[in-house]
């Protein structure tokens, strides 16, 4: 169980949220601008920028403020225009993204989560809604289907991946770490989890059979609480537990947002240089999604020469060539 994964991803698709929203009735002052005829409302533009201030109350203030706000409704219209030009292009090449595949997504997003509530929680704190997440994913997956056609006949070799491991070693340094195995409790069955701590102590019971016996985490009950070894940070609240903890030692109860924990380290291991036979298969993930990117962004800049967009905001006008981004979350 990852505590942080989910709500990580959910805070990446908020924040790169370029989705395109459904404007009925849209007057012709209303209009920021048209791509191939298709057209982008000042309505979305605000949209997006109301979410963003929810989102970082502060961004805007101060004397630069109205300068990064101009910059922003830019960079909102600049990503609008690219979300109309993929959302065509995925048209014409026969791409579809179903009600069914959004669902599956968002169900992922929500197992990360403890309740619904929690999901619900940090939906509202992202500063977007369910729909204009729906939306964001229908957006992702359309433009990972485009990515995945667009290099498909592309190879990486292994004079490439050895290059990109000698450049980036420091990449592949493992930092020391600990193997944690946990025990979750409802912050409700705080008796309980202080009996079960007892047990422990006294030797009665083993952690994994305590862990299988106990604990709420389906994830790692049956794997007697086993978390595995980490590649992101937990909850500070356990973070910091497990930092104290050598290996063999076990914690008392560790309130967090998820209810009590009781801690272990069941291993160690020391920092080292990654050999690159350990790593090659991920180096090559790496230049796949960099070939990926470049191929969608030359992509992208072919579409908006050939494209006919007309800005027709005056104060949107300066930014109008401006080169598109790379889509978020390539690398």
């Amino acid at each position: 169980m990852r505590f942080t994964r989910a709500l990580l991803v959910l805070a990446l698709i908020g924040a790169s949220f370029t989705g395109v929203f459904a404007v009925a009735g849209c007057s012709k002052k209303d209009v920021a601008a048209k791509v191939n005829g298709e057209t982008i409302s000042a309505a979305e533009i605000n949209q997006q920028l109301e979410q963003y201030k929810k989102s970082y109350p502060d961004m805007f203030s101060g004397a630069d403020g109205p300068a990064r706000l101009a910059d922003f409704r830019q960079r909102v219209l600049d990503n609008l225009v690219n979300a109309k030009l993929v959302e065509q292009s995925a048209k014409q090449k026969g791409i579809l993204v179903s009600d069914a595949d959004i669902q599956k997504q968002l169900d992922q997003l929500r197992a990360g989560f403890k309740d619904q509530a929690q999901f619900d929680a940090a939906i509202k704190s992202s500063g977007v809604t369910l729909d204009s997440l729906k939306n964001s994913i229908r957006q992702q997956m359309v433009t990972n289907k485009l990515m995945e056609q667009l290099s498909a006949d592309q190879k990486v070799t292994d004079k490439e991946i050895a290059e990109y491991y000698q450049t980036n070693k420091s990449q592949f340094l493992q930092q020391a770490q600990k193997r944690p195995s946990h025990i979750l409790f409802k912050t409700a069955d705080k008796s309980t989890a202080q009996k079960v701590l007892k047990q422990l102590k006294a030797g009665t019971i083993s952690f994994a059979a305590a862990a299988k016996k106990h604990s709420i985490d389906k994830e790692t009950k049956d794997k007697g609480g086993d978390l595995g070894w980490p590649t992101v940070s937990y909850v500070p609240e356990f973070q910091a537990a497990l930092d104290k903890l050598d290996k063999g030692a076990m914690s008392g109860l560790v309130q967090s947002t998820y209810g009590y924990h009781i801690i272990t380290v069941t291993d160690t291991r020391a920092a080292k240089q990654r050999k690159l036979a350990e790593v090659k298969a991920e180096i090559r993930e790496i230049i796949i999604q960099k070939h990926k990117a470049e191929a969608y962004q030359k992509y992208l800049d072919e579409l908006r020469k050939k494209a006919k967009i007309d800005i027709l905001l005056d104060d949107l006008k300066s930014g109008a060539d401006k080169k598109s981004p790379t889509p978020s979350g390539s690398k």
